[in-house]
């Protein structure tokens, strides 16, 4: 892992060692030793049933866990259910706790979060996540030109310029976008540590007021398929994504679609909030603020709201009878009831150069959105731009890295459009190009070939994922809550 400027860099918050000792009422001290006697004997008691569950739940969250090998353990009380030990991952040695293993040996593989051990695994199915996450090259930044480092380096000061994106947007060079994406990475490790986020989306609607040019819902397309899901309907597939496979946070998306009147959306919201523990996320276009706010004021915690482009010109070639303005000032609204905004743009669109990307990176962060949503434009029959060249994987990456120096503690997700070019491959190099978030597709089988903005959406393994970073446990969603928290604390 290359660190060109870690001296700039800060680690925050509490260690997992100090949040557990906290949360059990047990401290360390006077040598680091547990409380002696009478209150050790407190602590196994208060640790039985339902606290040791909900103990170890706080851990098993919407965070991928990362696997290490055990190189030594150090338990000083015998059947204490904390202990400290050392494991071994791809970045080396560390100290960390394991928590509820009694039976964990030196050899074995574990699974961590926060400086937690938290299950014990086959090596086997630890090799099985490091394929998908781990960088597979090592880079000498020897040969690489001086200007690009110091360049590189702005963002650790602050004076990362516009003309400085712009030369990380442009550089073709494979060493430079190798040091951009593997230093992006090292940015979200320093900032988020390995939080990893598994979301889901369910795509209801797919009809459209709209007829945006590079959209394959937009309202001219004659050869859609056009369905709606009933209100039963999206409610019971929102209870079995949350109850059954562990997600927490589900955006819920359509086209314009005002079938669904303010009335209706926010029923579906009160009910789901009703049977169902999640964060609620609207995708539903341009409705009045009015709508966004009894929405809000029904349980929804965000909206997933993207401007595409900061270039009037190509926002008014793209988007015809839409204003730009209206857009903007809708998004500022939103953010000032409260949403936990996720917005953003395409990349590659028609006329766009690097310099309009610049823009588009510097206005999200003018924006001070909490979740930055980028991803390339793919053409789609039957609309206007059917024969327009695709926007490329490789500048998508390059824009994911620059978010992250810009923004190290924003939520970033890989994108399904980017895993339509990459596959599965796509997921890997997000991932370790700065991003920290999966957006994993749950509209029902009978729909989901239907909604199709672009042809041929990836969708494939979602299984393995989920089985590294879904849990059922209900604190798993208090964990989710502060880390929204904390996303809008660090924006004020």
């Amino acid at each position: 892992m290359v660190r060109v400027s870690s001296q700039f860099r800060r680690s925050g918050g509490k260690g997992a060692g100090e949040i557990k000792a906290a949360a059990c009422g047990w401290k360390e001290g006077n040598g680091g030793g547990p409380a002696p006697g009478a209150e050790i004997k407190e602590y196994k008691e208060r640790a039985g049933g339902a606290f040791q569950a909900a103990f170890k739940a706080a851990y098993k969250t919407m965070c991928l866990t990362i696997p290490a090998k055990v190189i030594a353990i150090d338990n000083p009380v015998p059947g204490f259910p904390v202990a400290n030990i050392t494991v071994e991952d791809s970045k080396g040695r560390k100290e960390i706790k394991s928590l509820w293993l009694p039976e964990l040996k030196v050899g074995d593989w574990v699974l961590y979060a926060y400086d937690t051990a938290i299950r014990k695994v086959s090596e086997e199915d630890a090799r099985e996540i490091l394929e998908l996450l781990e960088p597979k090259k090592h880079i000498d930044i020897s040969a690489l030109d001086t200007g690009f480092l110091e360049v590189l380096k702005g963002h650790s000061t602050g004076n990362l310029s516009r003309d400085g994106i712009v030369r990380l947007l442009k550089t073709e060079d494979p060493l430079e976008m190798e040091t951009l994406f593997a230093e992006a990475n090292t940015v979200r490790q320093a900032s988020l540590r390995d939080f990893f986020c598994i979301h889901g989306i369910m795509e209801f609607s797919n009809h459209c007021a709209m007829n945006c040019f590079y959209c394959g819902l937009r309202r001219d397309s004659a050869d859609v398929v056009r369905y709606r899901m009933t209100p039963d309907e999206i409610v019971g597939a929102v209870e079995d994504a949350v109850n059954r496979r562990g997600y927490k946070l589900i955006v819920l998306q359509s086209g314009d679609d005002f079938h669904y009147t303010d009335i209706k959306l926010v029923e579906i919201i009160r009910r789901i909030k009703k049977s169902s523990k999640v964060f609620i996320f609207m995708s539903v276009g341009e409705r009045s603020i009015e709508c966004y706010r009894r929405m809000k004021a029904a349980g929804a915690s965000g909206v997933l709201f993207r401007f595409e482009t900061s270039n009037r010109e190509i926002y008014n070639l793209i988007h015809p009878g839409q204003s730009y303005d209206r857009r903007m000032e809708l998004l500022k609204g939103m953010k000032e009831l409260g949403y936990y905004i996720a917005s953003g743009f395409l990349i590659g669109l028609p006329g766009q150069t690097a310099e309009d990307i610049a823009d588009d990176i510097l206005a999200m962060k003018a924006l001070k959105v909490n979740m930055a949503s980028i991803g390339p434009f793919i053409p789609c029959a039957s609309t206007p731009l059917a024969t327009h060249q695709a926007g490329s994987a490789e500048m998508t990456l390059k824009v994911t890295a620059v978010l992250r120096l810009l923004m190290p503690r924003a939520k970033i997700p890989v994108t399904t459009a980017l895993e339509t070019i990459e596959s599965e491959e796509g997921r890997r190099l997000g991932l370790s190009s700065g991003a920290n978030s999966l957006m994993f597709n749950l509209t029902p089988e009978r729909y989901r070939g239907d909604y199709r903005i672009y042809p041929n959406k990836y969708h494939g393994k979602e299984e393995v994922w989920e089985k590294y970073g879904l849990f059922n446990e209900e604190l798993s969603y208090r964990m989710l809550e502060k880390k929204m928290f904390e996303a809008f604390e660090v924006l004020k």
